[in-house]
């Protein structure tokens, strides 16, 4: 379904854009047409340059009638009609429609929503995590009894005044 759909508006597309940039090089002034007319002669250039060029592309020595030789054609020739669009003065009426679109669009959207000031907005109080989200304290471990260096064991003071001991 999508398939179809991104068809049938590279169709669109392919009909209409060759033909607006011919409008322009035949009439690059807003008031010699109205948005309506400049689109239906687009639609009609459109098709023109279209069959023109497939029959070129048709022609026996040539013979590159595919969609990628046919494509290539249509964009150099829509390169060819802005060029000469631009030289005489055509692309403003493009700047003036595409204006006017973009201010439609833009109705079109939810306007915004306004922004609180910050002194207004309320601030939610700070609770704490509940329980399962807390760190869980680390388990102490008992430390390990130190063990003391054997020491002979000292004659005891008794012994040595006698003197047995020594």
């Amino acid at each position: 379904m999508l398939d179809v759909l991104v068809y049938v508006l590279f169709g669109l597309f392919l009909l209409m854009v060759p033909g607006f940039l011919f409008t322009l090089v035949l009439y690059p002034r807003r008031e010699s047409l109205d948005f309506w007319e400049r689109m239906g002669v687009s639609l009609g250039l459109g098709v023109l340059v279209l069959i023109y060029l497939g029959f070129v592309l048709a022609q026996p020595g040539v013979k590159m009638l595919t969609l990628v030789p046919f494509i290539l054609a249509v964009l150099g020739v829509c390169l060819l009609f802005a060029f000469i669009a631009y030289w005489r003065g055509g692309l403003e009426v493009a700047i003036i429609y595409e204006r006017a679109l973009m201010r439609k669009i833009s109705r079109l959207r939810p306007p915004k929503p306004k922004p609180v000031p910050p002194e207004e907005k309320p601030t939610p109080p700070e609770q704490p995590p509940p329980p399962e989200e807390l760190p869980a304290p680390p388990e102490e471990k008992p430390a390990p009894p130190e063990e003391l260096p054997a020491q002979p064991p000292k004659p005891s003071e008794e012994k040595r005044e006698s003197g047995e001991g020594v």
